[in-house]
């Protein structure tokens, strides 16, 4: 269970589109859409700036997709040809989840500088600029939230 930030190319259909579309019949299988590869030089960008905000990351290439992960903090970013993602685990509560969504905003506006796409919050229902400036209302979401989650426990 995740908090998630998404991020859609700008021409693409709303969330309300798309479901409409779907509830027509639409066929969303389109094998080669699902293998286009993201764009490396936005990617090569968020890595770069990711890190200085993060240090050390974990960098992958997939075939139709590309992936950031920083194991201290649980933060993933992936990107695809036509949408992207941040998610952070519900681990933080507290100070720790004030921290934690300050580095996901920042993140966020990375992901949306370097690729162009248009993000969103959907658990506050603002776009993410807007929501990098209300981030009580996200550390409200950890609060309520990371006490119903089960946490990893460090080995011993």
């Amino acid at each position: 269970m995740s908090y998630d930030l998404t991020f859609l190319l700008k021409d693409s259909a709303s969330p309300s589109d798309a479901e409409d579309v779907e509830d027509e019949g639409w066929d969303d299988d389109d094998d080669d859409e699902a293998l286009e590869a993201p764009d490396g030089a936005a990617w090569e960008r968020i890595v770069e700036e990711s890190r200085s905000v993060l240090g050390d990351v974990d960098v992958r290439r997939h075939e139709g997709y590309f992936e950031l992960d920083h194991e201290p903090t649980g933060i993933q970013v992936s990107l695809y040809a036509d949408e992207a993602g941040v998610t952070v685990p519900y681990w933080y509560s507290g100070a720790e989840a004030e921290a934690i969504v300050r580095v996901m905003y920042q993140i966020g506006e990375i992901v949306e500088r370097c690729t162009g796409m248009a993000g969103r919050d959907e658990q506050v229902g603002l776009p993410v600029a807007d929501a990098a400036g209300r981030q009580q209302l996200a550390v409200s979401i950890f609060n309520h939230v990371s006490g119903t989650v089960v946490q990893p426990q460090a080995e011993e």
